[in-house]
């Protein structure tokens, strides 16, 4: 434990000081690490300690992950002086030019700080990856050591995300009418553009993870939501009004899961606090009743106060709870040696 001095510098101030830095002897240098890719007989090793044993020693886990688009070649370790795995990191893309990091559980402070200097290094390898533009990152609000290493690495907590479902099978509440001059149709892939359009409308001023739109175009974005579970144009919704779009209701079932998940609802500024969010849930609700998942799912910012109420007026409940991170490696460089 680093000793902390405070050496008083005027009414009731104090500059706190470390006692080795008040000597001139610096905190501890951390100790030296071996970063880069897991290569031959270490990705097994490595594999495990990000997914855990069991999911690794699955018979076909492999095979699986390949079926998957899960490239194992994403993957980073960093060694210590003597020879030991101490973290490792995978990145899973997506479509949309995004990934997914996961990367060792931290289990002291020392190796959380470790797992942060792989995470740094692995964003800056990332930018030379064309079709990774934005990274994210998870942990529990159990997991304090996990979201330590996601900052220390340097990605920035985006949100706390409220993971809600609702039974399908439950009565769904009346249909609620649109407001004055609404009127709501599927949206055709044709329409690309319009959705494109509307989309960077609903962003402005959005309560619901307020500034990641703006690592992304709205065409990754949009290819993001085409490749959420099994794309189904019919579930998807368009709100207009004198002929311009104002609203969106994105769903799509995913076998995987057992759900239908709401991929996206957004409504353009002129368009909010109107019911129209409501009515869109509703009619979604209704398309979706007699599908054979169990339930409907999303994920909505803890800060969108409005849309939390809304959906658990319409009987959502929260099943979890997420910490979420991201981090563009656009803005790395990447490193010029594997030894930190």
């Amino acid at each position: 434990m680093t000793r902390i001095l405070r050496i008083p510098i005027g009414r009731g101030y104090a500059l706190p000081v470390s006692f080795r830095g008040l000597f001139g002897l610096g905190e501890p240098a951390p100790p030296p690490l071996r970063l880069g890719r897991a290569v031959g007989s270490v990705r097994s090793e490595a594999l495990a300690s990000v997914l855990g044993p069991g999911t690794v020693a699955h018979p076909g886990f492999e095979q699986r992950a390949e079926a998957q688009g899960i490239d194992l070649s994403l993957l980073w370790t960093a060694h210590g002086e003597d020879g030991q795995l101490e973290a490792a990191a995978l990145l899973v893309p997506h479509p949309g030019r995004s990934a997914l990091l996961m990367a060792t559980a931290p289990t002291d402070h020392g190796n959380a700080a470790s797992v942060g200097r792989l995470v740094d290094f692995v964003l800056a390898e990332a930018s030379h990856l064309p079709d990774v533009r934005l990274i994210q990152a998870l942990s529990a609000p159990s997991e304090a050591l996990r979201s330590r290493a996601w900052t220390a690495g340097g990605l920035r907590h985006l949100a706390s995300l409220d993971y809600m479902e609702r039974p399908l099978r439950d009565a769904a509440p009346a249909q609620a009418p649109c407001p004055d001059g609404i009127s709501l149709r599927p949206w055709h892939q044709s329409e690309r553009g319009v959705l494109e359009e509307l989309l960077a409308r609903t962003y402005v001023e959005t309560l619901d993870c307020p500034g990641l739109a703006e690592m992304r175009t709205t065409s990754d974005i949009l290819e993001g939501h085409l490749a959420a579970g099994e794309h189904d144009p019919d579930l998807w919704t368009l709100a207009f009004r004198d002929g311009r779009t104002v609203g969106a209701l994105l769903l799509a079932p995913s076998h995987a899961t057992d759900s239908v998940e709401v991929v996206y609802l957004g409504l353009a500024p002129e368009a909010r606090g109107r019911g129209l969010g409501r009515a869109l849930m509703l009619h979604g609700l209704g398309l979706v009743q007699q599908r054979p998942e169990r339930v409907m799912a999303l994920a909505v910012d803890q800060r969108n106060t409005p849309a939390v109420a809304l959906y658990a007026r319409l009987g959502f409940r929260t099943v979890r709870r997420r910490e979420a991170f991201v981090a563009q490696p656009s803005l790395y460089r990447a490193p010029a040696a594997s030894v930190k």
